[in-house]
């Protein structure tokens, strides 16, 4: 399964991410400092009132936390080129090996959205300022949350192309045919 670095570069100018964007984002590294492990240890409890992501992270939720904590610095370290990609496709691929569905994936990424934003809030008064950090940390939210979904989409390709023993490039023709 390879998840492509292009794809994101793609999504970036797509979406109109710019080296603003970067510069907002580092200069929220205060604020995940000091809002980050409430954050943390919401974004936990969410996946522990859930029987199915419970039974996932039963046992590991002190680890999980101590590399949620760290993704959520990378969120703000201002860099957002291939090796942050390559650290966020892990994580995508861990989560497919794990067997976590992806609606879980989406949904807590809305509790660190909300959370942030929440704490943005708290921190500036200023309202085009919080707009614009605001704007930035959307932007990469997303950003993420596509690069985890191509690890779904790349391993669901995967698997049925070994199923089926259809070349995966065929797959992929079929799946882009405009619908009659």
């Amino acid at each position: 399964m390879a998840v492509i670095y292009e794809e994101f570069e793609a999504m970036k100018r797509f979406i109109e991410f710019t080296d603003e964007d970067a510069q907002n984002l580092a200069s929220l590294a205060s604020v995940v400092e000091s809002h980050g492990p409430a954050l943390t240890d919401h974004f936990y409890e969410t996946l522990e009132s859930v029987p199915e992501t419970a039974k996932i992270i039963e046992g590991r939720v002190e680890s999980l936390k101590k590399t949620h904590r760290q993704y959520m610095k990378e969120l703000t370290a201002g860099d957002y080129g291939e090796a942050y990609f390559e650290r966020r496709a892990r994580i995508g691929q861990v989560h497919v090996q794990m067997g976590i569905d992806p609606r879980f994936v989406e949904g807590v990424m809305s509790v660190i959205r909300a959370g942030m934003l929440k704490a943005m809030a708290e921190t500036y008064t200023e309202p085009a300022e919080l707009a614009a950090k605001s704007s930035s940390f959307i932007k990469l939210c997303d950003l993420d949350l596509a690069i985890i979904n191509l690890a779904y989409n790349e391993e669901r390709l995967d698997r049925f192309s070994e199923f089926t023993g259809m070349k995966r490039k065929l797959i992929e023709n079929v799946i882009t045919l405009p619908k009659r």
